[in-house]
């Protein structure tokens, strides 16, 4: 494992740039902060990785890449291009923590739990779905497929750390849990209220994602090395 301080230090930097162009309203500053964004916590990936590069969570991070800059350059335009992005990330992400899933504690408590979260989930799901917004009423079952993606990764998550509360867990939900908050602030400040500070900590959150995603990857990576025999 390099120097990993340099890269989580550019990473801080463009994301706290970004932040400030998007509080202050500066367009310019966020063009050039935000492409910074992905690129630096991939190059803090390639710094602390514990093993060869891998092809798909790469995808899954340059995807993300990929929705950052249609919604800089086309944030009114393309909607469904920044969704199909992300759903494909979150697709991997889920993959990769089904594949994490090796055991499975069904304790009352963790039942119960679960169901309220995919209940409570389900119902802010579907009452985005029933807003009366043309964007949701024309691509309705996109919003549909991109929503049930989502809560399955939060579901999954949340059960790999009730099962299982390891490091790599833990990230694995603050991952999810960053993802779940960014998507949300983003469609109410997009469809019900525009207010600032709703899209500041959709943003923050977004950020946040990425680098729990980061942190998530490496340490089940390490988690893995471990149950290898000596």
């Amino acid at each position: 494992m390099k120097d990993s301080l340099p890269s989580l230090v550019l990473f801080v930097i463009a994301g706290t740039l970004a932040l400030v162009a998007k509080i202050c309203d500066i367009e310019v500053l966020m063009i050039v902060a935000k492409p910074m964004v992905i690129p630096s916590i991939f190059y803090y990936y390639l710094q602390t990785k514990t093993s060869k590069i891998d092809f798909w969570f790469c995808v899954a991070l340059w995807c993300f890449f990929i929705s950052d800059m249609v919604m800089v350059l086309f944030p009114q335009t393309g909607m469904v291009w920044i969704m199909v992005s992300c759903m494909i990330s979150y697709i991997i992400m889920l993959k990769f923590a089904i594949d994490d899933c090796k055991v499975i504690k069904f304790s009352a408590f963790n039942i119960v739990f679960l169901a309220i979260l995919l209940l409570l989930l389900s119902y802010i799901l579907f009452t985005i779905l029933n807003l009366n917004i043309d964007s949701i009423i024309g691509n309705y079952l996109l919003y549909l497929v991109y929503g049930i993606i989502l809560i399955l990764l939060v579901a999954v998550s949340a059960m790999n750390y009730l099962s299982d509360s390891s490091t790599a867990f833990l990230h694995l939900c603050s991952m999810a849990l960053c993802m779940l908050v960014s998507d949300l602030f983003f469609c109410i400040f997009r469809f019900i209220i525009q207010l600032p500070v709703i899209d500041h900590i959709n943003l923050f959150a977004q950020f946040m994602s990425y680098f729990f995603m980061v942190r998530y990857f490496n340490s089940r990576r390490n988690k893995e090395l471990e149950k290898l025999p000596n």
